[in-house]
């Protein structure tokens, strides 16, 4: 794991969770390099990752002890994480709240790109190189629509599954022209 150690010059606001019973967690982001390490989540579906991951944030709350947890985030280095310099990142939006922030666009309900959808909640999953995770983070934390439309976008995934941030970023910052706001003007 000790490739991740100057991965981007963006913060790195995960926390690293080894095991399911561990008791410490870093107060604002693990601080790479990070030493090799047995998981207690090895193949766990991400269904029980999110379980676990509200679980265990509410029982830490009760304690105070959660530190900067949330919910709403988790990301995921899995078997191919060491090779790629990827992780797996998964925002989750109350789907209530998405529903309203559709209407108010006046526009239909709809859950753009892929994502788990239940009566509760809405979960995007992005493999991003973890030197773009800050950004993406940063990127659709809000929940915005047009921020989610914008990073759910196919044509930014490369044929390994990797998202790729540079296009929607410059999107955003206006360097580029975004196509499909274009054709439809």
């Amino acid at each position: 794991m000790t490739e991740f150690a100057d991965a981007s010059e963006d913060p790195n606001i995960f926390c690293l969770v080894r095991t399911p019973d561990q008791e410490q967690f870093d107060e604002w982001g693990t601080k790479p390099p990070v030493r090799d390490f047995t998981t207690g989540f090895k193949n766990a579906p991400d269904s029980t990752l999110r379980l676990y991951t509200q679980n265990r944030i509410d029982e830490l709350k009760t304690a105070g002890k959660a530190g900067g947890l949330s919910p709403g985030w988790l990301a995921k280095l899995d078997e191919r994480s060491p090779h790629d310099s990827t992780v797996v990142l998964q925002y989750r939006k109350i789907k209530a709240n998405w529903a309203q922030a559709l209407e108010d666009a006046e526009e239909q309900f709809h859950i753009p790109g892929q994502a788990d959808a239940d009566d509760q909640y809405i979960w995007w999953k992005w493999r991003v190189p973890f030197a773009d995770s800050f950004q993406l983070f940063n990127s659709v934390d809000d929940g915005m629509p047009d921020m989610i439309r914008l990073f759910t976008r196919p044509e930014f995934v490369d044929s390994e599954g990797v998202l790729h941030v540079d296009v929607p970023h410059q999107i955003i910052k206006g360097g580029i022209p975004d196509p499909i706001t274009e054709s439809a003007s």
